[in-house]
């Protein structure tokens, strides 16, 4: 349920059923500003916005709430038999604190306040616990009861009102002398054996100021799944191809970056909302090659309709940002390659391009660059090149509180910079030949002013590190290796390299030569293939691998495990994020058969039985692994291998601040598992009639991947890629990739079309998931007036003879079903018809049953 506010511009407080969870959220703006809770003493948190006040006690909330007209309205939420000595402590404490520094005597004055991101109120009634939380402009709270917890304990009295009560739609309304608050519906729904089961949830009056649940019959002991909901998508791109590849997300308001590569060299004439630079921007003229164009960043605010800044950041050669992240100041943080030998430098360490000239292309190999771009996107606070004389390139970048800068990519260099005291000092492999490179782990000071570390990481083959996460003091990498002596370390057991040479028909334990070379048709990356010279069939023939370090000082790592992860096939790790417990999530791809997989009970996948085997054209399945810390020894958390009978691939995983865990790829099976879906995050994929059109796949697991939260295919009738995912501090992801497909879904969007039907656009899309209402039932008997009924809810049809009931709700995904003893539920015979916003059927006066529900299809 939700309380949104009707006339009042303030916060309304809501809340929804778990199993039970009682979720809220309110519909009021309160600016730029996150809502946080401030320690005011024992017992006592605060929250404060520009037009509302809270105060949080162990029985309920105080609140204050003003309009732009000065109008106020203030009551008080209480929880009617609450325990007085509930506990109340403070969550996900912030790093600022707050100093009131009021008048000129200090004995007066309060300083260091401690801020918090939740509040939590502990057995307000036995089982029954209260979660405070900010959304930036919402205050929101859960009510999270135990196994065996009866709703019917919890009652909501609003004093300070004149009265509450109920409108047909089923929503409790407060009412204040100067306007109204409307909580809508209770929504209720368990997951039983993998399976979505709605409960029936609604409000009844206790009196004129109290209210209460009323459910229908329910499991307590299993969990309640939040909906998600798209509330924002656009296109986004010029008169040329544009692909986002990095996507990351302002903590403090909610601001969206996104960044990639550009063919794009002007807007489109009558699209003036087609954005590809913006006046006064860093960069505003294209200076790009012909492979991959210019590099370029755009930020929108958190409406996502918003452009703030857009601009390049290249040289006259090719460029591309591969990863990003973005600070709390708003700066952002860009790695990436070019080969531009005028690539934009400030304060760089490495000033001038490393690469030599390629005698056959007669261009620069490419060097890997860092870049730090100011919150307005008009000056660079410092850019540099990172590379030696061979070809470099980062595709992983993150960042520490201090602000030092930490990357990982591929080097073919022998003389790439490393640091005295560095992991592994020389290149591991030798570099004569094309297809063998290493990883390398580089870390960059604040403000860009020294190396302070830097190491090759690979053996003898090649090896990419494609993925780079900080947290909590330790650093991990993500890639992949065709290394059978990459460097392990405390591996996981079971893990070592093993993958078959299909030249001669035996499981290979030292390193083969390939007879050929292949590029992944869905990331674009260089990978290693063996073949037999009579069917042609291509096998990828990698191991994903996952490296952690302590970051014991600036100019220290130290190596904490080092570990293969794969099956008998090829298998890539694509994206890592990591949790303050030293634990890592680990995204990526397999054709592995027997790739580790823990959780086939949660998602199923699949066997790769297509011997359709081409070099384009081979079955993968997404995969996620958590990978423990125990202080010694890594472990498997647990292992999850997802997909259809197509290519399906995972291309980036981020945790919320529970520990869930969302992956974001790209996928052409037609059987991709979906659950939980909504609106258009939708349960097929979009493709008409045709092989390997893909659409963006978004998956979600709860903190032990023991159920998912939500699957679900995104995209068009044509191709759409899913390359990044961000999420921010109260769980909304953001979503950034390449489409093809000219009706690829938009809300609320800065651009609303394809820039051109043969050129290729991103596309940038936010996900909140939120707790959708129920609609109310109304039944009319045919004793009432249509000009009584009339007034009830807006506009309605005329009534017809017979038993009326009505209801409104978009999309329409409910129907009527009927029962003459509530037990045994049959649906109506009567199909629903559609006018003036109502759905509506009319049953015969003769009909014998006298019980309806509305149920979810």
């Amino acid at each position: 349920m939700k309380f949104s506010v009707k006339k009042i511009l303030g916060v309304g407080l809501a809340f929804g059923l778990t199993a039970l969870n009682l979720g809220a959220q309110s519909a009021t703006q309160f600016g730029n500003l996150p809502l946080w809770f401030e320690a005011e003493r024992a017992g006592q948190f605060t929250a404060h916005a520009s037009d509302s006040e809270f105060t949080i006690s162990s029985g309920g909330a105080e609140f204050a709430l003003a309009k732009k007209n000065g109008q106020k309205a203030s009551g008080h939420l209480q929880f009617v038999g609450a325990n007085p000595a509930a506990r109340i402590i403070g969550s996900q404490q912030l790093s600022g604190t707050i100093n009131y520094l009021f008048g000129s005597q200090s004995d007066q004055w309060r300083t260091g306040v401690s801020t918090y991101g939740r509040v939590q109120v502990e057995n307000i009634y036995p089982g029954v616990n209260v979660i405070y939380y900010g959304n930036r402009q919402k205050l929101e709270y859960d009510l999270n009861l135990a196994a065996g917890v009866n709703p019917s304990v919890i009652a909501l009295r609003f004093d300070g009102a004149e009265n509450i009560s109920l409108n047909p739609q089923g929503e409790l309304v407060i009412h204040f002398p100067s306007g109204d608050m409307r909580q809508h519906p209770p929504v209720a729904y368990q997951t039983i054996r993998g399976k979505r089961q709605e409960i029936a949830a609604s409000y009844k009056i206790l009196d004129t100021h109290t209210a209460a649940f009323a459910l229908g019959p329910y499991q307590q002991s299993e969990p309640l799944v939040i909906d998600p909901v798209l509330t924002y998508s656009t296109y986004f791109g010029g008169n040329d191809g544009d692909i986002a590849w990095a996507v990351a997300v302002n903590p403090i308001d909610g601001s969206m970056y996104v960044a990639g590569s550009t063919f794009s060299t002007k807007n489109t004439n009558n699209q003036p909302t087609m954005t590809v630079s913006t006046p006064g921007a860093w960069q505003t003229n294209y200076l790009g090659g012909k492979v991959t164009g210019d590099a370029f960043i755009a930020r929108f605010d958190n409406s996502g309709t918003n452009l703030i800044y857009a601009t390049y950041l290249g040289g006259n050669g090719n460029d591309g940002v591969s990863s990003l992240a973005v600070d709390n100041a708003g700066n952002a943080f860009l790695a990436g390659y070019t080969d531009s030998t005028n690539f934009p430098t400030t304060n760089a360490l490495y000033p001038h391009i490393s690469g030599k000239v390629n005698q056959h292309t007669k261009s620069y190999a490419e060097d890997a660059f860092v870049t730090e771009l100011n919150p307005a996107g008009n000056g660079l606070v410092y850019s540099t090149y990172l590379g030696g004389n061979s070809m470099d390139a980062a595709f992983g970048i993150a960042l520490d509180d201090a602000g030092d800068v930490f990357v990982t990519g591929y080097t073919f260099s022998t003389n790439f910079p490393v640091t005295p005291g560095a992991y592994q000092p020389q290149l591991g492999c030798s570099n004569t030949v094309y297809i063998n490179a290493n990883a390398f782990v580089a870390e960059i000071s604040a403000g860009g002013s020294s190396l302070n570390y830097s190491t090759f990481l690979g053996g003898t083959n090649f090896d990419k590190g494609r993925a780079i996460a900080y947290n909590n003091g330790k650093l991990f990498v993500a890639g992949y290796t065709a290394s059978t002596n990459f460097p392990i370390f405390s591996a996981i057991l079971g893990t070592n390299i093993v993958w078959t040479n299909h030249l001669s028909k035996k499981v290979s334990g030292t390193n083969q030569p390939y007879d050929v070379v292949i590029t992944n048709y869905f990331t674009g990356d260089l990978l290693n293939g063996v073949s037999t010279n009579k069917d042609k069939k291509y096998y990828l023939a990698d191991d994903a691998f996952v490296t952690a370090f302590t970051v014991a000082a600036p100019t220290n790592l130290t190596l904490l495990y080092s570990t293969f992860l794969g099956g008998t096939n090829g298998d890539q790790a694509t994206g890592i994020a990591a949790d303050a417990d030293g634990n890592a999530y680990v995204s990526g791809f397999t054709t592995s058969t027997n790739f580790p997989d823990t959780v086939t009970e949660v998602i199923g996948s699949y066997i790769h039985t297509n011997t359709d085997r081409n070099a384009l054209n081979y079955v993968t399945n997404g995969f996620l692994t958590k990978i423990q810390w125990d202080g010694t020894n890594a472990s498997f958390g647990y292992s999850a291998m997802f997909g259809g009978k197509g290519g399906d691939v995972a291309n980036g995983v981020v945790l919320d601040a529970d520990n869930n865990a969302y992956v974001i790829g790209t996928a052409n099976s037609t059987n991709y598992p979906t659950y939980n879906t909504y609106g258009d995050l939708s349960p097929t994929n979009h493709y008409i009639k045709k092989r390997f059109k893909n659409d963006v796949v978004v998956t979600a697991f709860n903190a032990d991947a023991s159920a998912l939260l939500f699957s679900a295919y995104l995209g068009g009738y044509d191709n759409d890629y899913g390359n990044a995912i961000a999420v921010d501090p109260v769980g909304n992801l953001y979503l950034a990739g390449q489409t093809i497909s000219t009706n690829f879904p938009t809300i609320s969007a800065f651009q609303n079309r394809i820039n051109d039907k043969k050129k290729t656009d991103m596309f940038v899309a936010k996900i909140t998931q939120f707790v959708p209402p129920v609609p109310n039932l109304v039944i009319a008997p045919a004793t009432i007036k249509p000009s009584v009924q009339s007034k009830v809810g807006g506009a309605q049809p005329p009534l017809k003879s017979g038993i009326h009931l009505q209801w409104q709700m978009f999309p329409a995904n409910y129907a009527v079903e009927s029962s003459s003893d509530m037990s045994h539920w049959q649906p109506s015979p009567v199909s629903p018809t559609y006018s003036n916003a109502w759905y509506h059927v009319v049953l015969p006066t003769t009909n014998s049953v006298g019980f309806f529900r509305l149920h979810k299809r």
